[in-house]
């Protein structure tokens, strides 16, 4: 028996690599990722913000948010406050308050007066930097929107 190949070449393949496992490996993250990033986006809070004619994003190194739901519940940064505790809260943060942007992002429905008791709790604390949130309008087919 001649094992040997006929054009006189050896018998040693070079090294290969099966693709196939890294394919699958690569589509499995990329189908996690795709579906865990839709549950990072979900604010918890569920807003009807009112829309704004025109406006820029304001973009601050440093922000700090509170959230008024259309049941007048108060939220900061996420967690459930009352106006009350809204003073205390700013202060364990450690921000000042000449620097940081106080983002207040109330419902359509919010009762007027406590956003306004908000933004008194805010001005007690020397927070004066506060932006009240909006919806931007959406572009127009063929307009860019705004950076």
């Amino acid at each position: 028996m001649n094992f040997s190949p006929k054009n006189g070449g050896s018998l040693r393949r070079g090294p290969e690599l099966n693709m196939t496992p890294l394919v699958d490996v690569i589509l499995q993250l990329v189908i996690f990722f795709m579906v865990t990033a839709q549950f990072a986006v979900l604010p918890g809070l569920k807003l009807l913000l009112p829309e704004l004619a025109n406006g820029t994003l304001v973009q601050a190194p440093e922000r700090l948010e509170v959230n008024i739901t259309s049941q007048n519940d108060l939220f900061f940064e996420g967690e459930p406050t009352t106006v009350a505790r809204l003073g205390e809260l700013l202060e364990r943060t450690g921000a000042d308050g000449s620097q940081v942007v106080v983002l207040i992002a109330a419902d359509r429905e919010t009762d007027y007066g406590l956003v306004f008791q908000v933004i008194e709790a805010l001005r007690q604390k020397n927070f004066n930097r506060v932006v009240m949130g909006g919806l931007l309008p959406r572009p127009r087919p063929g307009e860019s929107p705004n950076p």
